[in-house]
């Protein structure tokens, strides 16, 4: 590759990271904006999300920094709408647990991880599909509550279905990612 290229190439690298940044922005505005706003700011975050990964994955330009950035950004969103839907009335404080158990799961996979220096089982867990789909479930959630609120119940419910599957698949991906460590090691 030549310095021209490999220059073009660092800036468009720059592109994913700020559009996760973007997302970060719209999280932290989302609790002070009129309630006329928050469509807006959740069509945002969701194509900030999709555009993030499809122009690092098409101009190559993935990394695991940008990656863990897209990964906070999200949750930041998320955790932030729905707390801000929670305290305005729209659903009960006590869902909000059961909406992110994949998100907790993995926090919690990250947090043993780093404390058994065992960083590498984490870091290279692949994106899994059902972690797509519990994505997908919180956006139309939060959609749902903006939009059609006489449906929230049910988008709780399949919201819920869909983290909790998620929740079990990360599971067993990082237990199995434990193992195969464990394994290696006593083979040395």
């Amino acid at each position: 590759m030549s310095y021209r290229n490999s220059g073009m190439k660092r800036y468009l690298a720059l592109i994913p990271n700020i559009l996760s940044t973007l997302r970060l922005v719209l999280a932290c505005l989302f609790p002070f904006s009129p309630e006329e706003m928050w469509v807006w700011l959740i069509l945002g975050s969701g194509a900030s999300d999709f555009l993030d990964g499809w122009c690092a994955r098409r101009w190559k330009v993935s990394s695991w920094q940008g990656g863990l950035l897209d990964a906070v950004a999200d949750k930041m969103f998320m955790f932030t709408a729905l707390i801000t839907f929670a305290m305005a009335g729209r659903f009960p404080i006590w869902w909000i647990p059961i909406v992110i158990a994949r998100d907790l799961t993995v926090a919690i996979a990250a947090g043993y991880a780093a404390t058994i220096r065992s960083w590498d089982s984490f870091r290279k867990m692949e994106v899994r599909w059902s972690g797509k789909l519990a994505t997908a479930g919180q956006f139309i959630l939060l959609l749902t509550v903006v939009l059609v609120p006489g449906m929230i119940s049910l988008a709780l419910l399949v919201t819920v279905s869909c983290s909790v599957i998620a929740a079990g698949d990360y599971g067993l991906l990082f237990y199995q990612a434990l193992r195969r460590q464990y394994r290696d090691k006593k083979t040395i």
